[in-house]
């Protein structure tokens, strides 16, 4: 399955912009310490319909995404998905308080 099988329907989120070490390397937002799992649960719990595909990320090499349904642009997908993973328990931020 190619991801551009989902290009009219659905936003692709990886892993790694929630986890790569630069925003270089991919990362769009601070720093979580989140895995796949926690990215699909809250993909879940945002009722977006994940997919999880085993690829791996350019520029980090990091494995992992989840194909999801729009909410308008992907930029508000993204978002969202990031607000449900930092209001969640188990993450933390690698920052220190």
């Amino acid at each position: 399955m190619s991801l551009r099988d989902f290009e009219k329907e659905r936003v692709v989120v990886w892993l790694a912009y929630f986890i790569a070490p630069s925003r270089r390397k991919g990362r769009r937002f601070p720093r979580l310490k989140v895995t796949l799992k926690d990215l699909l649960d809250s993909s879940k719990a945002l009722n977006l319909d994940p997919l999880v595909l085993e690829k791996e990320h350019p520029a980090s090499k990091i494995k992992g995404l989840v194909a999801v349904k729009k909410l308008g642009s992907k930029e508000a997908t993204v978002k969202a998905i990031y607000q449900r993973l930092k209001q969640s328990p188990q993450s933390g931020s690698y920052r220190n308080p």
